[in-house]
């Protein structure tokens, strides 16, 4: 095999189907790699809660979660790097939400909470019927987003989302939290578990992003850039695709990101285009 020593995946519209669903080629595909040796990571905007199912199908060994505000074990639940929000700062952001009338998500390392039972809460408490216990995403319902945080102290991550165009928002939102960072804001993403087509913002206190998470994992774990695969199909992956030398791009990714891969699928994520990039680079010995 090629001299791949971690492949770095991203999970919507990458690793699973529009079904939220790893093909069963996919996961043999992960299966053999891994025999073989090579440690396989998951890099998504996601956070620990909302990925626990799919990390075990695939036996992934490390995460790299909230677009690089997280990374952890996966082995060992060991945190190697976080970004928490002072409390000071959550409430203000829970405020200008509330103030706007947008649905507010809160990542933790480990939970994932929100005061209202839709969008992302609602979705993860959908997938959530399928998994064993054990599995489930850990997905708290609040009464109240602000008395919650007193008590816990490790919010990386807010998330404003709304079902109607967030362009206003933005523009009010750079205004009053000028030393705050936009890391992601996705435009009419549908989503399947709920059947709505959303808008969201994600808020850190770093300007973070997949590359920045692959480059630390990769220094603790002793790694070479070289020796890693990146694979995805967002916007939010063109920075691993500019930084790491083996990338690939799904046939069904962004006209952006193709732009940057140094390799596009014929399949996309619904047929295994995964599993096609990974015998790119690993099987075929490509240099």
């Amino acid at each position: 095999m090629n001299n791949i020593k971690l492949v770095a995946i991203d999970i919507g519209g990458t690793l699973i189907t529009d079904d939220n669903i790893i093909t069963k080629k996919n996961i043999e595909t992960l299966n053999e790699i891994h025999t073989n040796g090579t440690k396989i990571a998951l890099v998504t905007a996601r956070m620990y809660s909302s990925t626990k199912y799919i990390s075990n199908q695939i036996n992934a060994d490390y995460g790299v979660f909230g677009n690089g505000s997280c990374i952890i074990d996966l082995k060992t639940n060991e945190v190697i790097y976080s970004e928490i929000i002072s409390k000071g700062l959550l409430k203000e952001l829970i405020r200008f939400g509330k103030k706007a009338k947008v649905y507010i998500h809160l990542n933790r390392i480990f939970y994932e909470l929100s005061d209202e039972n839709k969008f992302f809460t609602l979705k993860h408490k959908i997938l959530n019927r399928n998994y064993p216990d054990h599995l489930k995403s850990n997905i708290l319902l609040v009464d109240n987003l602000e008395k919650y945080i007193d008590e816990n102290d490790d919010v990386v991550k807010v998330i404003y989302v709304s079902n109607d165009n967030m362009d206003y928002f933005l523009n009010k939102f750079y205004k009053s939290f000028k030393d705050l960072y936009v890391t992601e804001y996705n435009k009419n993403l549908y989503e399947n578990a709920i059947d709505e087509t959303i808008n969201y913002i994600e808020v850190g206190i770093k300007n973070n992003d997949k590359s920045n998470g692959i480059l630390r994992l990769i220094q603790n774990i002793n790694i070479n850039s070289n020796d890693v695969l990146v694979i995805g199909d967002g916007n939010n992956d063109i920075e691993m695709f500019k930084k790491f030398k083996n990338s690939g791009c799904l046939a069904n990714g962004t006209q952006d990101a193709k732009k940057f891969a140094n390799y596009i699928s014929e399949n996309d994520n619904n047929n295994s285009g995964l599993s096609e990039i990974i015998d790119y680079y690993i099987k075929k010995k490509v240099k």
